[in-house]
């Protein structure tokens, strides 16, 4: 029996998955070997193995799957900017704590990541 999709961001995407992720926001809309061909991974990853991401990540409400023939093409289920900011408050919300007593070492940290 087929899981439920969920609504994108309940559900968390793992490092690869969100690798997979931002070759999806850049192309828009890909199959799997357009999605394969992009991946900078080292070693490559396998062409199933990018195939069990996107196919998790469909059922996790993050990618939308559209068949013409029997190529499946994925894209993206929400915006980029709108994933980003979920993920970037679940992380508040999870790892500094809803007190926020921690906020400048972010703060630190995306300075740091920006060269400022």
């Amino acid at each position: 029996m087929a899981r439920p999709k969920t609504q994108p961001g309940k559900e968390r995407l793992s490092p690869s998955e969100w690798e997979i992720m931002r070759i999806c926001w850049r192309l828009g809309r890909a199959n799997v070997r357009e999605i394969h061909g992009k991946d900078r991974k080292k070693p490559k990853r396998d062409y199933r193995t990018i195939l069990t991401f996107v196919s998790r990540m469909e059922k996790k409400g993050f990618l939308k799957v559209e068949k013409e023939g029997n190529t499946n093409f994925y894209t993206p289920a929400l915006a980029n900017e709108r994933g980003l900011k979920q993920e970037i408050q679940r992380f508040l919300k999870e790892v500094v704590g809803p007190e926020g007593e921690h906020l400048e070492l972010v703060r630190d940290a995306v300075k740091r990541k920006l060269g400022g």
